[in-house]
């Protein structure tokens, strides 16, 4: 299986999660339809796993920062730096608030 990490800072934890969640919706209701988002708070942390078709990306929200753990399975043919580079294109955006 492969996997990556990736994370960062951000100013308003709010915006944040409200980008964070329109990105997973519109993710699940475009190349990852039939996935599921399963939302969690606890003790000031916020947790969202969007899992779908054996593929998991797992965010970690914070007080101030944020981290994503990825696991794709490997008999999705697709290059794990191809996955890499589509990740960090869709959610370039979130280091911005």
């Amino acid at each position: 299986m492969g996997t990556f990490t990736r994370g960062g800072d951000f100013r308003d934890r709010s915006r944040f999660l409200a980008e964070l969640r329109g990105k997973l919706e519109r993710m699940r209701n475009g190349p990852l339809r039939g996935a599921s988002v399963n939302w969690r708070e606890d003790a000031g942390t916020t947790r969202a796993i969007l899992a779908g078709f054996g593929a998991t990306l797992a965010f970690t929200v914070d007080e101030s920062s944020w981290t994503c753990e990825a696991n794709v399975p490997d008999w999705i043919p697709i290059p794990p730096s191809v996955l890499e580079a589509k990740f960090d294109e869709e959610f370039r955006d979130l280091k911005d608030l």
